[in-house]
């Protein structure tokens, strides 16, 4: 983790100006920034008004879980810079936004294929936290707080609530916290936190990323996404809880149907019931695989065969003792094909 001078982060966020403003939130605001060497950050800085955080606890237990889990699945702290008053928090930029953003603010929802690889990007991103020595439960698992590399890749970010699942737990973990619509009932009644508090999280993200509803529209009735969803996926309506803006050809059916189900499991309010995210990353997986199968099988068959032609070849080549600087086939050619062997053996200036 690299230490950056105040000042050379007031220059790189232009004086934390508007134009360079990308996010706020209750803990704070984010900026773009560029470095003198034209790397773009983002800058976590602390509101305005509030107890200095340089002693902050909270903040400092946010550092330790980030150096401790630098992954590409998750938005990675870079540095930390010391202001007057204040620490700064220096992070990739993600140029893509977020996928709170992506689903409802875009002009072009992304189609199923993408969804099911976020999905899968998430999940194991949250199995990233659980399987930490000892885990590390993130507590505010939502699309906002799903971030988008240049890739599309979708990254969690913010673990400014996040804990690591001590025994007996710290105290800042049994006050209840998080965002209304993702928090864990069993949590917020119970004060009790575990890895399923985040699986429920993770449940709700997922049937906002199938259907695209808000996780609270107060214009519905019901309001919840979860007291929505759940009745019609089980009496399997999957065609009303999907997004309607993408058309959902027939093929996509079954896999968004075991995907919803998936989601039905996560939020059931028996905590024994929810999976662990181990067995959510497998069957997501598993999805996958049967929505992209047809198109890669008969590739990977294709090449199979090539290949296999290719030896064939080569072995003939070989038996009639055929004199070349290379040896290759028609379907796997070297230098241009000048030294090319026909199926039959016979080199092209023999057969001249």
């Amino acid at each position: 983790m690299k230490n950056f001078s105040y000042d050379d982060i007031v220059a790189a966020t232009k004086g934390f100006s508007l134009e360079q403003l990308i996010g706020k939130g209750s803990h704070g605001s984010v900026y773009k920034g560029k470095l003198k060497d034209g790397k773009l950050v983002a800058v976590k800085k602390p509101l305005e008004g509030i107890r200095s955080l340089g002693d902050d606890p909270k903040l400092s237990n946010e550092i330790d879980i980030l150096s401790s889990i630098k992954n590409s699945s998750v938005v990675n702290l870079i540095g930390v810079s010391h202001g007057p008053a204040n620490k700064f928090l220096i992070m990739e930029f993600m140029p893509n936004g977020s996928l709170h953003d992506l689903l409802h603010l875009h002009p072009d929802p992304p189609p199923w294929p993408r969804r099911t690889v976020v999905a899968i990007q998430i999940a194991r991103a949250v199995l990233l936290l659980h399987e930490a020595k000892p885990p590390i439960i993130h507590r505010d698992i939502k699309p906002a707080n799903i971030l988008l590399d240049h890739n599309w890749n979708a990254r969690l970010a913010d673990f400014s609530l996040a804990v690591r699942d001590n025994s007996p737990q710290s105290p800042v973990s049994r006050v209840p916290a998080g965002t209304i619509g993702y928090l864990d009932p069993c949590y917020t009644e119970s004060g009790k936190l575990g890895p399923k508090s985040d699986v429920f999280s993770f449940g709700v993200v997922l049937l906002e990323l199938m259907s695209s509803r808000k996780v609270m529209d107060m214009d519905s009735d019901p309001s919840s996404i979860v007291a929505w969803a759940v009745p019609m996926i089980r009496a399997r309506r999957v065609a009303e809880v999907s997004d309607r803006r993408v058309a959902l050809p027939d093929g996509m059916l079954r896999p968004i149907d075991r995907m919803l189900s998936i989601a039905v499991r996560c939020v059931s309010e028996n905590v024994e019931r929810r999976p662990l995210m181990g067995e959510v990353v497998g069957e997501l997986e598993r999805v996958v695989e049967g929505i992209w199968w047809p198109i890669w099988g008969p590739i990977r068959r294709r090449m199979t065969d090539r290949v296999h032609r290719c030896v064939r070849a080569w072995r003939r080549c070989v038996k009639k003792r055929v004199t070349t600087t290379k040896i290759a086939c028609k379907d796997h050619l070297i230098d241009g094909g000048n030294h090319d062997c026909s199926d039959d053996g016979v080199s092209p200036s023999r057969k001249a």
